[in-house]
């Protein structure tokens, strides 16, 4: 017995290990950041991109308009071209993945607005405005596509963007 466990300890202690690790990588395109997550284990990437108050998620951008304000019936505007329901949006985001089972719809006040990126392609600035009794909010995204590009040229495939924690 003492011999088999002394060949069970010496291929233990003799055994190569591999390094696993998970690489960070910062970039920043003002006002935007990126991240990257390699897992030399597994290959896997994970990556984020955000800028002040807004997330870059399944092919929209999140605006966090604030704790607790209700979003259901706001406004935005983009460039200053004429203003237009968030509602709109609906049916592209429920698309996109977004308004899961108990989502968005289930906590209306969860203070966020999800706009498919398409609707904003070449745009430098969004505002929003939660309700007539609100002010509106400006979003700087101008150069959202330069971060994106930069983004997919330092490996980050459409997939591996999670919202930032």
């Amino acid at each position: 017995m003492s011999v088999i466990a002394a060949l069970a300890l010496a291929s233990f202690f003799n055994h190569p290990r591999q390094r696993v690790e998970v690489t960070h990588r910062y970039i920043r395109v003002a006002p935007w950041e990126i991240g990257v997550d390699r897992d030399t284990f597994t290959g896997a990437v994970t990556c984020s991109l955000a800028a002040k108050r807004v997330h870059f998620k399944s092919g929209a951008l999140i605006f966090h308009l604030g704790r607790d304000v209700e979003t259901t019936h706001a406004a935005f505007r983009v460039d200053g071209g004429p203003a237009r329901p968030v509602s709109q949006a609906f049916r592209d985001d429920e698309s996109l993945g977004f308004f899961p089972r108990r989502g968005w719809i289930d906590n209306p006040a969860g203070g966020d607005v999800a706009l498919p990126a398409a609707y904003l392609k070449g745009a430098k600035r969004l505002w929003i405005r939660a309700s007539t009794a609100a002010y509106p909010q400006v979003y700087d995204i101008g150069r959202f596509a330069d971060a994106l590009a930069r983004a997919k040229a330092a490996g980050c495939p459409a997939p591996a963007f999670a919202a930032p924690s």
